[in-house]
């Protein structure tokens, strides 16, 4: 069984490294080219130095594959947050939480006590990474990324939170053969479904821009050809349909009497929205910006435009706001109300009788 937990691992290491490898030729984003690259080493690195059988293995060598090792938790999320969110404002949370997550697991080598604590730390992780593949699915437009949420969720998330939490209740030991052989077997399971996959790469999959070069090998994806949907849509959006709080694309899609996967598609192919928020946050951020620029508007509060245009509270309207303008909208009305004044003072006559 020891040999058996060894070809199991030497067989997941090489998958991982080749479907690394063969990516960086994919016509992916570079983020997406490097966060496989980088779950592939570190996993690599955490099946060499938990097989059944101790290796062999220079001190310094297991000490530089322990730490590649620890990181990941911080791999496995950056993976699923690149693919699944494509504002890098949503990323970052994640990271830092599976980065201290990485960082509990490698002190634990030299503080056997904080084992305890980072196993717990682990499955909240997993636990938070499997709820994000299947609840953002709501909000996701692309279909390819749509139909691989239950997917990702149970074999990348579901694993590592399968594994962690048996040990964590102490139904797996960490120095068992049992653990050692599911950890060869489940990764080398999840890293063949997944390279199946990834090896039929589609850059709509992934956020980010791809290069010029690898943007011309790309497969040409017909155009959504619907007219009346597509008017239909736009007449609903004219009439304000945006400005409900709380709308989902389901909401929506029931307004217009279509179905809920017609309306996806001809929003994210026919329109160029990866997801719904960005649709609907695009004219509700219009909006706000008239408001914010008006003058005869200056009376009232962010919180009131940001419930008019739709919005439950500040926060998402602040968040929203910067991420399409690039500044929150206090300062936005700011300026644009002082580019007002300094125009109506150039325009009045005694400003043209000075000059």
């Amino acid at each position: 069984m020891i040999y058996l937990d060894l070809a199991l691992r030497g067989g997941a290491i090489t998958v991982l490294l080749l479907l690394a490898l063969l990516l960086w030729r994919a016509p992916i984003s570079l983020e997406g080219r490097l966060s496989v690259s980088a779950l592939a080493l570190s996993e690599s690195a955490f099946l060499i130095i938990t097989a059944a059988l101790p290796l062999d293995l220079h001190p310094a060598l297991h000490s530089n594959l322990t730490l590649i090792a620890s990181f990941t938790p911080a791999a496995i999320t950056w993976l699923i947050v690149t693919i699944f969110l494509d504002s890098p404002g949503q990323r970052w949370p994640w990271l830092v939480a599976s980065l201290a997550t990485s960082a509990a697991l490698y002190t634990h080598e030299s503080f056997p006590d904080l084992y305890s604590v980072c196993l717990p730390m682990s499955v909240i992780l997993y636990g938070a990474l499997f709820i994000l593949s299947l609840w953002s699915t709501r909000d996701d437009l692309v279909e390819c990324r749509c139909r691989a949420r239950p997917g990702f969720a149970a074999a990348i998330a579901g694993l590592a939170l399968f594994l962690t939490a048996g040990q964590a209740t102490g139904l797996l030991q960490e120095d068992s053969l049992s653990l050692a052989l599911l950890q060869a077997a489940g990764t080398l399971a999840v890293t063949l479904n997944f390279a199946v996959w990834l090896l039929r790469p589609d850059a709509h999959r992934w956020p980010g821009e791809t290069s010029p070069e690898i943007s011309n090998r790309l497969p040409v994806q017909d155009e959504f050809s619907d007219p009346t949907l597509i008017a239909g849509l736009q007449s609903a959006m004219s009439a304000g349909i945006w400005r409900e709080e709380g709308l989902t694309i389901g909401a929506l899609a029931g307004k217009i009497a279509v179905p809920e996967h017609r309306l996806r598609r001809a929003i994210n192919q026919g329109l160029g929205y990866r997801n719904f928020s960005s649709f609907i946050n695009q004219a509700r951020i219009e909006a706000a910006c008239a408001a914010l620029s008006d003058p005869a508007q200056m009376n009232a509060t962010v919180l009131e435009i940001a419930y008019e245009v739709g919005f439950a509270s500040v926060g998402p309207f602040n968040r929203a706001f910067r991420a399409e303008i690039g500044c929150s909208p206090t300062e936005y009305r700011r300026s644009a109300l002082s580019r007002a004044y300094t125009d109506s003072e150039k325009s009045s006559p005694i400003a043209a009788n000075l000059h």
